[in-house]
């Protein structure tokens, strides 16, 4: 969110105090309807490896790995700041 609000908002009318104040908000808001901003924090309990081999991406695997969904929220956040 905060890359795309930079890129959507980096202009001479846009002061970086606005900007900072904006991306407060929308992790406020992603904050909220996710209990935390932090990936660690919002993976907890999701066993990880440190092989170099990935893992096969099946429905399971995505299913025990939420990030599409939180990607969407965010995408959905950032939207409704934007309009």
């Amino acid at each position: 969110m905060a890359m795309v609000l930079g890129l959507a908002c980096s202009t001479p009318t846009v002061s970086r105090a606005e900007q900072y104040r904006m991306m407060q908000d929308l992790a406020k808001k992603f904050r909220e309807k996710n209990g935390s901003i932090i990936c660690r924090e919002l993976l907890k309990g999701i066993e990880s490896s440190t092989s170099p081999v990935p893992s096969p991406r099946s429905e399971a695997y995505y299913t025990k790995r939420p990030c599409l969904r939180y990607i969407a929220d965010a995408v959905e956040i950032i939207e409704c700041q934007l309009r």
